[in-house]
């Protein structure tokens, strides 16, 4: 583990740099809580979709699996889902014309081509514009001469495939993946990638990386009450395409006055069409009215322009500046269908964000101090005035000695403006909302990384206020009226044997609610923690068992109501053998076959046989990689 105090260069490689800072640093050097999932990790999960990768982190918490078919939300720390911002390969995946506030559906991804994810716990609103509770940020494969190709099937009409091949400096690769038995829920996602990496000389590298995806996802509405109590039949169908384009340039002063100091800029377009057909769902218990049927229709899309400067001043700081602009338009036309009659709710909106940002590091024997602010400026499409928000952050960090590990503090505010749906709908949509704000702090104790049992605690606490909520009226609206209080535990540690074996330990123990007292507040399960232990049987073969428990959790449906979902205790067992250039992948999920809800009415998926082969060569006949 990198201690704060121990000099560190201002030029990381980019496997060991994350997204949590605008300055380099590590996972384990950062103030927030990382996780970094690397391709050896990724490999003994391979043939799971992201979402369920995901789920087994500590923290992490996803109410829909791809089987169902449903949105797969992503609640971190207890925060809303919107709050957690996805990138992949630098660039943001949040549509602010989803009804749940700008969250990102994690079953609309591909995961088959990934090189690492990170997942950063805590506030990282500095460096990544609306990252108020953390981030995910997904990494594609990077060119390495050679081709590959992989395949997946399980139980549950599991079907994937992938292939790639690059070259010097370039690569393209395919996934595919579909999932569910079709009758209650229904997945797949398709993906192409392309990227392009030149170093000219010693000092300049230029990256151009170009992704399509499309996904087409069928299950059950939200809130009906899924295959157990929904009154209606049919399926909600929800279909995306998803296309994006980064060029990014780096550059390292040689010599002269700027030597040691790193330019970087990054031109980035995104854009994503949507079309969702729901049933509605149909009067109950909760809601005498059910909720109509609909058919809806998005386009979005998003231009953004980074440029980011870092230079060492002297021996103990670092500094860190940059600006950014985004430009984002968005269009939602819909039509509701109450039955006797259809009413059509459109609307259109554009947005222009600029944002100047900084950090400084001091940096002087055992301790380090790092601060840092980035002032933002939005405006919007009917709003004569500007939004303005500043987001400043501070930390303090300790090295102990050697041998004793390191403990660190961090104070953030942050805040996010309101998405184009809760400021444009025509029915609940208010161009009145404020934007809606956090506070967090978190303190750490870390032992040395080179110790027997090396650990990680954090303790976290997190204040939102001014969430944007529906309010019944009349006038039916959403109104800033929503607080949450989130306080927690966060712990990870880990232990090789004497003989090989690894063992991985990792939790999460909080308390989220509304400090009003007025609603219980869904998915957010008081513990959650799992297991990972990984048994060498040979040079070439690994056997894999890992242990997830997920705490109950709050939740209600239409037809009945408010009720709590027990928790679950699952074990996946899985068997890696290498041949050559061939590697394949045997795993039962859920071994024991544990019984229990993902929402109200779907059950979590029960055991399920897997089998993925992955072929890799290399320029040369040799194979890329092996066991960890």
């Amino acid at each position: 583990m990198d201690a704060p105090g121990r000099t560190r260069p201002v030029q990381l490689l980019d496997e060991e740099r994350i997204t949590a800072s605008a300055l380099p640093t590590t996972a384990a050097a950062a103030t927030q809580h990382v996780t970094v999932l690397r391709r050896a990790e990724l490999d003994a999960m391979r043939g799971q979709s992201l979402s369920e990768i995901l789920s087994r982190q500590a923290g992490v918490v996803i109410d829909r699996g791809p089987r169902s078919g449903g949105y797969g939300a992503l609640y971190l720390r207890g925060a809303d889902p919107s709050h957690v911002v996805v990138l992949i390969d630098h660039v943001r995946q949040n549509d602010p014309l989803s009804s749940r506030g700008s969250a990102v559906d994690l079953n609309t991804l591909s995961t088959d081509d990934i090189e690492r994810i990170e997942i950063v716990r805590g506030n990282a609103s500095v460096a990544n514009v609306e990252a108020m509770a953390g981030l995910i940020h997904i990494f594609t494969r990077r060119a390495a001469a050679g081709a590959g190709a992989g395949a997946s099937i399980g139980g549950d009409g599991l079907r994937g495939g992938q292939a790639a091949w690059s070259g010097d400096g370039w690569r393209i690769g395919a996934t595919q993946r579909e999932d569910g038995d079709g009758s209650e829920g229904f997945h797949r996602s398709r993906a192409a990638n392309a990227g392009w990496e030149h170093d000219f000389g010693e000092t300049t590298t230029l990256r151009a990386a170009l992704r399509a995806s499309d996904s087409e996802n069928r299950g059950f509405a939200d809130d009906s009450g899924g295959a157990r109590y929904a009154v209606l039949r049919a399926l909600d169908v929800r279909r995306s395409e998803t296309r994006q384009l980064s060029l990014r340039g780096e550059f390292r002063p040689a010599a002269g006055r700027l030597e040691g100091s790193v330019f970087e800029v990054q031109l980035a377009t995104l854009s994503r069409d949507g079309d969702e057909t729901t049933p509605g769902v149909a009067p109950g218990l909760r809601d005498p009215f059910g909720l109509p049927a609909l058919t809806a229709r998005t386009d979005y899309s998003r231009d953004e322009l980074h440029a980011a400067w870092r230079m060492p001043l002297g021996e103990a700081w670092l500094l860190g500046a940059g600006v950014q602009q985004q430009r984002e338009r968005g269009r939602f036309d819909s039509l509701i269908d109450f039955g006797f009659f259809a009413l059509p709710a459109e609307f259109e909106l554009r947005r222009r964000t600029d944002s100047a940002f900084a950090e400084l590091r001091w940096q002087r024997g055992d301790w380090t101090v790092q601060g840092g602010l980035r002032h933002e400026r939005t405006y919007d499409d009917g709003r004569d005035d500007a939004r303005g928000a500043t987001h400043p952050m501070l930390s303090l960090q300790h090295a102990l000695g050697e041998g004793r590990g390191q403990w660190g503090v961090s104070v953030a505010r942050s805040s996010k403006a309101p998405s184009f749906y809760a400021l444009g709908h025509p029915l609940v949509g208010n161009a009145g909302l404020r934007a809606e704000r956090a506070l967090h702090r978190e303190i750490y104790y870390a032992n040395d990384a080179g110790s027997a049992w090396p650990t990680r605690i954090t303790l976290f606490s997190a204040r939102y206020r001014d969430l944007v909520d529906f309010d019944a009226g009349p006038p039916p609206q959403l109104v800033n009226r929503a607080r949450i209080e989130a306080d927690g535990l966060e712990w990870r540690g880990g232990h090789r044997f004497g003989n090989d074996w690894r063992l991985q330990l990792d939790g999460t123990w909080m308390r989220v609610r509304d400090p009003d007292g007025g609603v219980e507040l869904r998915h957010r399960p008081r513990v959650q923690f799992g297991a990972q232990l990984a048994v060498p049987l040979g040079e070439r073969r690994e056997l894999s068992l890992m242990l997830r428990h997920l705490g109950r959790r709050f939740d209600s449906s239409i037809p009945t109501g408010d009720r709590w979902l027990r928790a679950t205790t699952t074990l996946d067992l899985g068997l890696r053998q290498r041949w050559g250039p061939v590697q394949w992948l045997l795993s039962v999920d859920n071994l024991a076959d544990a019984r229990g809800e993902e929402v109200i009415g779907i059950d979590t998926p029960g055991r399920r046989v897997r089998l993925s082969l992955q072929w890799d060569m290399q320029s040369g006949g040799m194979p890329s990689g092996g066991m960890p």
